[in-house]
């Protein structure tokens, strides 16, 4: 409370409005570093994939701040994907994973992309059954997770990795701990628009996240990309068939997994840290730029009928959007020092 009426004294006049401002990132609970070492050794090996040729750094590269730099995913040879690939920072705050939200934690989001056949197509009990063959791995998991090589000591163990991936010291993560000179002129402005009554950004991207971890529907719409490439169809059908759905005509988002007419076309609200490093934008992938994404936003969305009444047009001058994009730039900290070579073994 304290460091929020200093906020208010201290910042700019035009500023000195009674803005909600989140609370830092919290610290993340405690990692195994042994069992996240182990994480690390599978994350980057491409034994994890049908052919050897692919790992979980094909699509979460870290030197694209763990997303991969394509409005869609990669996926296994001769596939193709439907869906952009998020970013893994700070992946551990998520409550739930993927853009529609179907797997409730890091264990059970790894093993998704190791056994899918767009993906990486490799049976999670061949697997065991490959890893167990090799005796560093073998003395590893004995040593991190304290038996032999199973299904979900592999999930624990990526997933302990990736709750490694904290950025916290962004110029708008050091401002919130106290240091009012981290923010530029530029970025406070934008920071009024983005919490305050005209842009309403954080109507969705709230809390320390800023993301609600809620699913809308922004009217974004599908691309001509998605709507000519069989391959991509193809894809996208297979997966909704799995979830006990006909063919679609667009992506469904959340409704494959509620069935509920109101989250047709919904997807998560993204985390914003790294956001300026990680285009293209949206689920698939649709907007090149942040300014694009401004733009979109500023408009009121997309045309979908679905879209949340929450979005409407903002009418934003040239100048605040540019102060919102300083706000979005100072989103960006330190990426965490990763050894990314694959095991020599």
């Amino acid at each position: 409370m304290i460091i929020r009426l200093l906020l208010l004294i201290f910042l700019l006049p035009s500023l000195a409005v009674a803005i909600d401002w989140p609370q830092p990132l919290p610290e993340m609970r405690s990692v195994d570093l042994t069992l996240a070492e182990l994480g690390r050794n599978l994350f980057f090996d491409r034994r994890l994939s049908g052919d050897g040729t692919m790992n979980c750094a094909i699509c979460h590269i870290p030197q694209e701040h763990f997303s991969d730099g394509q409005k869609l995913s990669g996926a296994y040879p001769t596939n193709k994907h439907w869906r952009h690939t998020p970013s893994l920072i700070n992946v551990g705050y998520l409550k739930l994973l993927f853009w529609d939200g179907r797997s409730d934690s890091l264990e059970d989001q790894a093993k998704g992309p190791i056994h899918s056949s767009f993906e990486m197509n490799l049976n999670l009990n061949y697997l065991v059954a490959k890893l167990r063959e090799i005796p560093t791995y073998s003395e590893m998991f004995l040593t991190s997770c304290g038996g032999p090589i199973d299904k979900e000591m592999i999930s624990r163990a990526l997933a302990a990795f990736e709750r490694t991936l904290i950025v916290n010291d962004s110029p708008f993560d050091r401002f919130l701990a106290g240091d009012l000179q981290a923010l530029q002129p530029a970025a406070l402005r934008g920071a009024n628009l983005f919490f305050g009554s005209k842009g309403r950004c954080s109507t969705c991207h709230s809390g320390a996240l800023l993301s609600d971890q809620q699913f809308h529907n922004t009217g974004i719409a599908e691309t001509e990309e998605l709507r000519s490439d069989p391959q991509r169809r193809a894809t996208r059908n297979y997966f909704v068939n799995e979830f006990g759905l006909e063919p679609m005509e667009r992506d469904p988002g959340r409704f494959a997994l509620t069935r509920n007419p109101r989250d047709l076309g919904a997807f998560r609200t993204p985390p914003l840290r790294q956001v300026a490093e990680t285009a293209p934008y949206m689920h698939n992938g649709s907007l090149p730029s942040l300014t694009a994404v401004i733009d979109f936003y500023d408009a009121g969305g997309g045309t979908d009928i679905n879209k949340s009444p929450l979005l409407q047009p903002l009418n934003m001058t040239e100048e605040e959007k540019s102060d919102l994009l300083a706000f979005l730039t100072s989103l960006s900290g330190s990426l965490p020092k990763i050894n990314t070579r694959p095991p020599e073994f």
